[in-house]
């Protein structure tokens, strides 16, 4: 008798975790992911709290990015260090967790705020790993029964844990295989412009500098009255052209190398003071936190850089702001970090901002040229360019720029 319930019992639990496999596999959205799994996880495994944390960027840290039934200490994206408190120490360890009874555990004396939230001593902690790559760490507690956890049931998380790794790569790959399809089409644009650009200043050039100086002689010689006008709104989309024809040629021109090094903080200070009298008329002010140990690097056209994102940084804000410039050694590149309190970017606009011809302003105040021209530079440092943007909390640009052996 009490083999055939255990049979009923592994076949149970077997069903469940296909269920739940198969929530992994189909989820489209990680908040989905998580939620949808921990809930069915505590369901199996008959219990009533439990919690996901997941690495940061630099992998130094654990955010808590979903958790059910948690105590009142334990909120929506809090974090711990690698190695503090047992999610920490599991993280750093690498290995799962069985906890059958805290009171008699070494662990006790990293879990003293345990007993006052949770009714049972037992709990399970098992690391999400990726080839040895720490994603992040899933907990299980508060056993329905007050019964302690057992091999099988750290067997049972193990398995779901090491789904959701690989879940969370395939999908961090799909995201990183957009990202270089959209790379990719950028610089077959810019490859394509490059040649058309080429021919056409040099077929307008001329011909639109003769239409300007006819029209400022034809000013010079009117009267005030209706005809004036018309003229000069016919110069100023002139001057538009010509702003344009410019950006062109500067694209053009873009060199691989370069004899000439600059100070990286120099031109970002020089970059910062021709816009400074804009800045002060929009009431929007410019930190700077420099590093102050950055090596010199080859002149390709940085100035370009930091004056187009300054320039797009003081359009997003009308009605005062701040500009955030922050320079530091990282890893042997120069990261530069330019953020504004601007309006923001659409998110459907994000991914778009570099191509050439894409702007979201008016006619009057741009051609779309401007973060193309950033991109291209910086291609040509071999280094990167990423933007973080949301409407109404502004955007933030991170570039990084090729030092030493890394250039």
């Amino acid at each position: 008798m009490l083999t055939s319930l255990n049979s009923k019992k592994d076949i149970s639990r077997t069903s469940q975790l296909c269920d739940i496999l198969n929530t992994i596999s189909v989820a489209k959205d990680l908040r989905v992911l998580l939620e949808v799994t921990l809930n069915k996880a505590l369901l199996a495994l008959l219990s009533e709290r439990g919690s996901i944390f997941l690495t940061g960027n630099d992998g130094k840290e654990l955010f808590l990015r979903w958790g059910y039934n948690m105590s009142p200490d334990m909120n929506s994206g809090m974090k711990k260090k690698i190695g503090e408190g047992v999610v920490g120490r599991v993280a750093m360890n690498r290995k799962p967790l069985l906890v059958k009874d805290l009171r008699t555990h070494p662990f006790l004396s990293i879990c003293s705020v345990y007993h006052s939230y949770y009714k049972t001593n037992s709990f399970l902690s098992v690391p999400i790993l990726s080839d040895d790559k720490l994603v992040g760490v899933i907990n299980i507690t508060e056993h329905k029964s007050e019964s302690p956890y057992s091999e099988e049931d750290l067997e049972f998380l193990k398995t779901i844990a090491d789904h959701i790794a690989l879940k969370i790569e395939k999908s961090q790959l799909l995201v990183e295989l957009e990202s270089l399809k959209k790379k990719t089409e950028i610089d077959a644009k810019f490859a394509d412009l490059g040649k058309f650009a080429g021919g056409l200043s040099h077929e307008l050039a001329n011909p639109l500098d003769g239409v300007i100086r006819y029209v400022n002689l034809a000013l010079g010689a009117m009267e005030e009255g209706p005809a004036r006008e018309y003229l000069l709104e016919a110069k100023s989309g002139l001057s538009r052209i010509a702003n344009l024809m410019r950006s062109l040629v500067e694209l053009t021109k873009r060199k691989k190398t370069s004899a000439r090094f600059i100070n990286v903080n120099k031109t970002i200070e020089d970059s910062a003071a021709i816009l400074r009298y804009q800045a002060i008329s929009k009431n929007v002010e410019i930190k700077h936190n420099l590093a102050q140990d950055l090596p010199a690097i080859p002149d390709l056209g940085l100035e370009s850089i930091f004056s187009n994102i300054f320039k797009n940084a003081l359009d997003a804000m009308d009605e005062g702001g701040c500009i955030s410039v922050n320079t530091k050694l990282d890893n042997g590149f120069i990261k530069v970090t330019i953020a504004d309190t601007g309006c923001g970017i659409e998110k459907e606009n994000v991914s778009r901002i570099f191509e050439p011809f894409f702007t979201t302003k008016e006619m009057s105040k741009g051609s779309g040229l401007g973060l193309s021209i950033c991109y291209d530079i910086v291609k040509h440092y071999n280094g990167k360019i990423d933007v973080m943007s949301e409407p109404g909390r502004g955007t933030r640009f991170t570039i990084y720029l090729p030092c030493g052996d890394n250039r």
